[in-house]
């Protein structure tokens, strides 16, 4: 099983085994509870008499484990159990925390079951067999008392109902029996190498939001191009600027996907790193009021983030991962739980360190200063950070994240387009030629928002609200704005609007539904529940405009001056849902059978679970 998993995996099982096994061995020939053996030849012994039976090796370990709660830091935060005479007994509840412990290391379910459980048989065991109780130590009977006593009726007859109830009672009277001063057992050093193919088994996989993600097997690089409309990928193929891609699409794997909403960076970015919708991670913009404050916030870190990313479960096994990205305000976010591993962004490598970035001297790594903030370099630099630690061979799985600068200012097979796409095709061909598995998708798409004349179609929503209704009788917030905003002057395609009187929200809503270039209005809770929003971070009013058209608050709060004649490019709504969906390699004929609908935060899914 280890040699079918990446060196650094395997490492860090032996790692975490070595660390379990030292707090075992550290408890040397620590008292157990007033028996006749130590705490270390006990959990000995019980390993000893599961092997003897000849168990499986999870069982084996499972007894060898029991106990784990009563030694390991954590422990010495639990109640203490003290016998009416004052004699310590124990620890309250440690089975529970030993379970705990176990599957946070990543060791099966079945093994963390057996160890926290051998209360639960104790009491099931006492209620059904007298001789059992009976036969307890003074200590053990002592114990009971404090672990909920013998099993009622009613706990019994749920109790049969669990499958792995005769391997739960089999360890605990392995636990019971193994308190004999004169019986000899295999050293600790016996069970490592069990232990360790164990758990590497068990870490095949990671779990977030009930999706699996298999452990990769070779170098593995998810690239998000930002703005990456199908017609840049249209545009280039016919065109010959992107050969790369050409190949992918041709002999790999090729889908049109769709963005979440509201089809920003930020939520699209996070659902690629959680494969869930923001109504799950919580990341619903780059820009949001706070409902109790009434302040309102950039999105610049992971503050506003539940839970936790497919990235970090992956460190947490051993995987070299490196996240690295062209704005750094989409650093801080990715790199959430990310310990021990490269992060970074283009915007800010000139002063990267190994506490914050797990890498120093990028500029001179790379061979040139940090790129302009706006600028299509800002996202060459990103990939030939990937090229380069691929060619080091550095990292295990890639996310590389890019900027969109280019896409808007410049449409579909425009010469400044194009030139973009070839450079990134080439530095993609090179991942993949290095032995890498390539996945490329991206956050948003992006549409023309003028009119006809050329001039920029816009929607000033709060102008229009507060002429019908008066000044401050609504705010209306643009979750597009970020750091980076002279490009497109803050004004996308969705915005949440907050009303200061309730009373006011749905004749709000049925005007803004009136307007023309709206192409959905909802109320707040509809809104969260057909773009799956968080709903406690969702606006009374949700407005959507229309594929040409943007929407943003006052017209004074955008300035479009730095256009410099471009025509206004922007995303946002629902027309800019569609993006490229990549892979170097075909997928499992499998994976995509009956699969209808795709979204880009289903990439890691394609390139983990998809690819034999």
């Amino acid at each position: 099983m280890s040699s079918a998993m990446l060196p650094s995996v395997v490492q860090r099982a032996e790692e975490t085994i070595a660390t379990l096994f030292s707090f075992i061995t550290a408890q040397g020939s620590s008292d157990y509870l007033g028996e006749k053996v130590s705490q270390l030849e006990h959990s000995l012994q019980a390993a000893h008499l599961a092997h003897k039976a000849g168990v499986d090796d999870e069982t084996v370990l499972g007894a060898l484990l029991h106990d784990v709660g009563r030694f390991i830091p954590q422990s010495m935060d639990m109640p203490k159990m003290i016998a009416p005479g004052g004699t310590f007994i124990g620890r309250a509840s440690h089975e529970v925390l030993g379970e705990r412990y176990l599957k946070e290391l990543g060791f099966s379910e079945k093994i963390c079951q057996l160890v926290g459980a051998h209360v639960m048989a104790k009491r099931y065991l006492t209620a059904v067999d007298k001789g059992y109780y009976d036969g307890l130590s003074d200590s053990s009977k002592q114990t009971l008392k404090f672990q909920g006593g013998i099993f009622n009726e009613q706990q019994v007859k749920e109790a049969k109902k669990d499958p792995r109830l005769e391997q739960k009672l089999a360890v605990r009277r392995w636990d019971d029996l193994a308190k004999d001063p004169n019986l000899k057992s295999e050293p600790l050093s016996f069970y490592e190498d069990m232990a360790i193919k164990s758990l590497i088994k068990s870490w095949s996989h990671v779990e977030l939001h009930s999706r699996k993600y298999k452990l990769p097997k070779k170098p593995t690089v998810v690239v998000c191009v930002d703005g990456f409309d199908p017609e840049y990928l249209e545009e280039g193929i016919k065109d010959g600027v992107i050969p790369n891609m050409a190949r992918f699409k041709e002999h790999g794997f090729h889908k049109t996907a769709k963005s979440c909403m509201p089809s920003f960076t930020n939520p699209n970015n996070v659902s690629i790193i959680t494969g869930m919708p923001p109504s799950v991670h919580g990341i619903a913009g780059n820009y949001y009021l706070d409902p109790e404050t009434k302040e309102e916030h950039m999105i610049v870190d992971d503050t506003l983030l539940r839970g936790t990313t497919i990235l970090a479960l992956l460190a947490k096994r051993g995987v070299r991962v490196a996240a690295i990205t062209a704005k750094d305000k989409l650093r801080r976010i990715l790199a959430h739980d990310l310990e021990g591993s490269i992060c970074f962004s283009s915007e800010k490598a000139g002063s990267t360190n190994l506490k914050e970035n797990g890498i120093e001297n990028v500029e001179a790594w790379i061979g040139r200063p940090a790129p302009l903030q706006y600028s299509g370099d800002l996202s060459l630099y990103v990939l030939d950070a990937g090229v380069k630690l691929l060619e080091e061979r550095r990292a295990d799985v890639m996310y590389l994240t890019l900027s969109d600068f280019i896409q808007h200012k410049y449409a579909p097979g425009s010469k400044e387009a194009n030139e973009l796409m070839a450079d990134l095709d080439s530095r993609i061909g090179r991942l993949a030629e290095l032995g890498a598995l390539v996945a490329v998708t991206g956050d948003h798409g992006m549409s023309d928002k003028c009119k006809p004349d050329g001039t920029p179609n816009i929607i000033f929503l709060e102008d229009e609200l507060s002429s019908r209704w008066g000044a401050a009788s609504a705010r209306v917030i643009c979750p597009i704005s970020d750091p980076f905003v002279r490009h497109h002057g803050a004004l996308g395609s969705f915005v949440r609007v907050y009303v200061d009187r309730k009373e006011n929200v749905k004749p709000m809503l049925e005007f803004c539904k009136s307007l023309p270039g709206v192409e959905e209005a909802l109320s707040g809770e509809d809104g969260a529940r057909v773009f799956e929003q968080p709903l406690d971070r969702e606006g009374d009013i949700v407005v959507v405009s229309g594929k040409n058209v943007v929407v943003g608050s006052r017209k004074d709060e955008h300035d479009l001056s730095n256009l410099n004649g471009h025509r206004l490019r922007s995303h946002g709504g629902l027309s800019e849902q569609e993006i490229p969906l990549l892979m170097s390699q075909a997928a499992i004929p499998t994976f995509s059978e009956g699969r209808k609908s795709w979204k880009n935060f289903d990439v890691f899914d394609l390139v983990l679970n998809g690819f034999a």
